[in-house]
């Protein structure tokens, strides 16, 4: 199912068109094929995109989707316009507490889920998560103004508080990291906060011209981050996921999408070498080959490397191992355990891709949670 899975994919994603993908494949799919295919799309976030690819297939007129179930298509439009409508919210209740945040004077950043979705030719059509934002020196000040909104706001973890508001889940990052994670983890966070400032202190030679803030055109009272920023954001969040508890094509799709967009506009010099100095450069590789190829992103930019020996095996992982650990409502003593017991049964992620050991990983849990060392 993986081949038709990914040519449904780039399809949904205008990635390739019609007379490029293999349309015997489908011709003689089964209708328990077409349930379990879109299974693993739903299981991997990317229904909306999957179901895009199925539109264009069955209108190309050969016949390529005739033993589809009407009813299975049926029940998968009702599913996507769903997620349409859970965006459409998402995004209504975003703005309004923006807006009250800018109204006091603060900067609000969004990133990852909408930011994300602007890079999709159906933004709505991108499952969403939380609202992740940074308020830049006004953390605490944006809890505040939000309590005074009506919203509960939960500060009990150091790295983001959790804002309930009007039945979305914002996520105000004081940290973008981990940074109870040892040295590594405080010196990434402040290189992502530097990329965000005028004056960033630090070396020099770590400092690239960044693209400016970006507007979302359905979002007046946010702003998306630079691009410099998000290449190396999103190429460090992806490779949290991955080593702690798997990823999904979601956020594989994310990676696809942003690289689409802007391999012309990342100083890939500065980011290889923040990769390097963040032990991230094998997952960034892996990450380009699957963009490149499975997902459909032509990459003409020579200086980007797109290929990669764990680029197959990350991908086999992120479609059938589902050993999440956050957002599985379990409590966080469980999660706890279940983050070490990961750190040993994947513990390749962590030699092979991350090339470090998962004892010192360990050890990097234990005295920043023991010492609360952010």
């Amino acid at each position: 199912m993986e081949k038709e899975l990914f040519a449904l994919l780039r399809l949904g994603l205008c990635n390739s068109m019609i007379e490029e993908e293999a349309l015997s494949d489908f011709i003689v799919m089964t209708a328990k094929q077409w349930v379990r295919i879109g299974e693993l799309a739903e299981n991997q976030g990317v229904l909306g995109v999957f179901l895009d690819g199925v539109e264009r297939l069955s209108a190309c007129g050969y016949g390529a989707t005739r033993e589809l179930p009407v009813e299975l298509k049926l029940e998968w439009i009702g599913e996507v316009l769903q997620i349409e409508q859970a965006n459409q919210q998402q995004k209504a209740v975003m703005n309004d507490l923006a807006e009250k945040w800018k109204q006091k004077g603060c900067r609000v950043m969004v990133f990852k889920g909408q930011a994300n979705g602007t890079y999709y030719p159906k933004p709505d059509h991108r499952n969403p998560g939380d609202i992740d934002c940074y308020l830049f020196e006004n953390y605490a000040r944006g809890n505040d103004i939000a309590r005074k909104a009506g919203a509960e706001v939960d500060e009990g973890w150091y790295k983001h508080s959790q804002i309930q508001y009007k039945g979305e889940m914002f996520e105000n990052h004081q940290y973008f990291v981990h940074t109870r994670d040892g040295k590594r983890g405080k010196r990434l966070n402040r290189e992502l906060v530097e990329q965000l400032l005028d004056e960033p202190s630090g070396k020099a030679e770590r400092r690239v011209e960044r693209l400016e803030f970006r507007d979302i055109p359905t979002a007046p009272a946010v702003v998306m981050p630079p691009v410099q920023w998000n290449a190396m954001f999103l190429t460090y969040h992806a490779c949290a996921h991955f080593v702690s508890e798997g990823l999904r094509l979601k956020q594989i799709l994310d990676w696809a999408m942003f690289l689409k967009a802007h391999q012309n506009d990342v100083d890939w010099g500065s980011f290889y070498g923040f990769c390097e100095r963040n032990h991230l450069t094998r997952f960034a590789d892996a990450m380009n080959h699957i963009a490149a190829n499975y997902i459909g992103v032509q990459i003409a930019n020579p200086v980007i490397v797109k290929d990669s020996p764990y680029a197959e095996r990350i991908l086999e992982n992120a479609l059938y191992e589902e050993d999440y650990v956050f957002g599985s409502g379990d409590g966080s003593w469980h999660n706890r355990w279940h983050l070490v017991r990961n750190l040993f049964h994947y513990r390749w992620k962590y030699e092979e891709v991350y090339e470090t050991s998962p004892w010192k990983q360990l050890w990097w849990y234990a005295t920043g949670y023991l010492f609360k060392t952010e």
